[in-house]
């Protein structure tokens, strides 16, 4: 195909499937809605972030696997993008655990190296950086043509804590899905879970995640409703795995068998595709978030629960105090068991306030279907390209 007849590309830079990790799950989720939306106008590729050793494991829309943490990898994958004629701009999902070097400083050789305009999306941004955290993200932001986060609290960081100018910054904000009406007496009856009050949490297990707390608060919680599950989704992570083998998840177990909860703890050791999780959701009495980490910018699972009706007893972090009010979850502060236990034994006696606790959590995250967010992206693709081509301004107006 001569260049002129190429369709205009935007390749991501992200872990993708078949790894598993949130942002592999994100960028799936958010390139599936932008390539349908997009589908006249752009091809959507993406660059996968993993060893070259596991490039066979990928097909398409992955195109080029790049090795963030060895530093020859970044160079030849920026290379590679440049020669590419195709690729328009490059959006990079950003978390400092994916590129090499000090705190994932290999991420500026890639950048700096790009001829192509590129936007990136700040997973974490932690507050008060020491010295060099501050000069790496200030150097990525001056790099970036727009700096992308998914919470105010995010925006504020970067202005307050890291001097960065409004104007480069944007906030979109972490896409949901939309849950289809199901027939929920069926899909009980098909999880074995007829008659059940279930709590859930779902993730990649880690002791960060505050496990303990959630299945220590079950002791009280199976006292008053001994038909109470709680149901923990997930693998353990695979960096753990890697280090230590199954240790943390056979402590958990060893958790559950020792507090006598073997028939209202469930331990599901797989990672769990959405549509699964989606359904799990919708059955979900109560969904607990026992993560450990103040700091946490985003959590996709925690979105999700929102988005499915759940009411929410959350530890204290800064997704939990801008997404949850009275009306919508509860905040408690980490690893009280007790606290977690009187709150959601509350929520299970009281079911009309339960329900509508869900039903406002569910309004509050109206305005991040994926849908909606892949449109706020497509807009500012366009923004950022029609000052390169004039042409890309009557499809802005189109969308």
């Amino acid at each position: 195909m001569d260049t002129f007849d190429m369709k205009p590309e935007i390749l991501y830079v992200s872990t993708y499937s078949p790894r598993k990790c949130g942002i592999a799950t994100f960028t799936a989720d958010l390139t599936n809605e932008l390539m349908y939306l997009l589908k006249h106008e752009f091809e959507i590729s993406v660059c996968a972030l993993d060893k070259r050793a596991n490039t066979d494991n990928y097909a398409s829309p992955v195109t080029m696997v790049m090795d963030g943490c060895r530093l020859n990898s970044c160079i030849a994958g920026a290379e590679a993008i440049n020669q590419n004629p195709a690729i328009k701009m490059v959006c990079i999902e950003h978390e400092f655990g994916l590129f090499g070097g000090n705190m994932g400083e290999y991420v500026l050789a890639f950048l700096s190296l790009l001829t192509k305009p590129f936007i990136i999306r700040f997973h974490t941004v932690l507050p008060d950086p020491d010295v060099e955290r501050l000069k790496l993200v200030r150097s990525i932001c001056l790099l970036a043509d727009k700096v992308l986060v998914m919470t105010h609290h995010s925006h504020r960081l970067l202005v307050e804590d890291y001097n960065i100018q409004a104007d480069k910054l944007a906030i979109i904000p972490h896409g949901t899905h939309f849950i289809p009406a199901a027939n929920r007496g069926e899909l009980r009856s098909k999880l074995h879970l007829n008659d059940k009050k279930i709590l859930t949490t779902f993730g990649l297990l880690s002791p960060n995640k505050g496990i303990e707390t959630g299945i220590k608060a079950m002791v009280k919680i199976a006292a008053e409703f001994p038909e109470a599950v709680y149901i923990i989704l997930g693998n353990t992570h695979p960096n753990l795995v890697a280090s230590e083998g199954e240790a943390y998840r056979e402590s958990l177990e060893q958790l559950i068998r020792e507090n006598n909860l073997t028939n209202n703890v469930k331990l599901v050791n797989e990672f769990i595709p959405t549509h699964i999780l989606l359904s799990y959701l919708s059955l979900t009495d109560i969904y607990l978030f026992t993560s450990r980490d103040r700091n946490q910018a985003m959590s996709g699972t925690f979105m999700y629960a929102m988005s499915a009706g759940c009411p929410i007893i959350s530890n204290a972090f800064v997704l939990a105090d801008e997404m949850l009010d009275k009306d919508t979850g509860i905040i408690i502060e980490s690893g009280d068991e007790d606290a977690l236990a009187d709150n959601a034994i509350y929520l299970l006696r009281n079911e009309n306030i339960r329900q509508e606790m869900g039903k406002k959590a569910f309004m509050k995250t109206r305005n991040t279907m994926w849908g909606t967010v892949a449109r706020k992206h497509a807009m500012l693709f366009y923004e950022l390209m029609k000052k390169q081509l004039p042409t890309y301004d009557n499809n802005l107006a189109a969308l």
